[in-house]
């Protein structure tokens, strides 16, 4: 079923670029097939459905731009942000310190704390790659960043959807997780370079001038430790300078 699916969407997205240098064409098409493709992302139960319908709504962001942002916003944004589960994904550590060690102790034993130490935090993973589930958070992720750029969102939707997501950009998640995460970072810094700046420094815990905007972007329930984000932040900032 699922190359069934993918072969569909494949057609529809072909189809699309054909005519995209033809908007006359396009748009009313656009028009005619949205309320299918909504109702299949939004209330169709089998996810590999809905991973398909993500691709074909980012092909559409790219093709028709403004046409779609309004309904995008009001309709569509919300459930994709609600559709990040980051904690479904992995669970992330507790960071705890090494214990302090108040007496000469050999290299062997050493050895030993520090291994306990890592495996006690080694994050859990709940989902698998080749599972379904996982692969709609990658492709929730790559289709935000994809309406970011082609849509160029408000500053209310940036703040929205950098609260959604900025757990996949965490250390433990896994690589290619954390990839999409940096690349929809990239993208919301493509359409707002100052706030991305300040994001940045503040979830990873850079120090600048402005300290209360953390508690502005996130929920004090869920408040980043920022060794955790610290090193892709860093890298996403690189780009910034770059």
């Amino acid at each position: 079923r699922e190359a069934v699916v993918s072969t569909q969407s494949t057609g529809v997205c072909t189809g699309l670029h054909v005519l995209h240098t033809h908007e006359q064409e396009l748009l009313p098409l656009v028009h005619k097939t949205w309320w299918h493709l909504e109702k299949r992302l939004l209330r169709d139960s089998d996810h590999t459905v809905k991973l398909e319908a993500l691709r074909v709504f980012g092909k559409i962001a790219k093709l028709s731009g403004s046409f779609i942002k309004q309904r995008v916003t009001n309709d569509v944004l919300p459930y994709l942000l609600s559709s990040l589960k980051p904690e479904k994904v992995v669970k992330l550590s507790n960071a705890r310190k090494l214990p302090q060690i108040t007496k000469p102790v050999s290299f062997d034993e050493l050895r030993r704390i520090t291994i306990k130490h890592a495996r006690e935090t080694k994050p859990e993973v709940l989902l698998q790659p080749s599972s379904i589930e996982y692969k709609v958070q990658l492709r929730l992720l790559k289709t935000l960043a994809t309406l970011t750029t082609y849509l160029k969102f408000h500053d209310r939707q940036l703040y929205q959807i950098i609260e959604a997501s900025y757990k996949f950009i965490h250390r433990d998640m896994p690589h290619d997780l954390q990839r999409h995460g940096l690349y929809l970072f990239r993208a919301l810094a493509g359409v707002n370079p100052d706030l991305m700046w300040i994001v940045l420094h503040s979830l990873g815990g850079i120090k600048i001038p402005i300290r209360t905007l953390r508690s502005n972007l996130f929920n004090a329930s869920s408040s980043p430790e920022s060794a955790a984000y610290k090193r892709t932040c860093s890298e996403c900032l690189y780009g910034l300078k770059s």
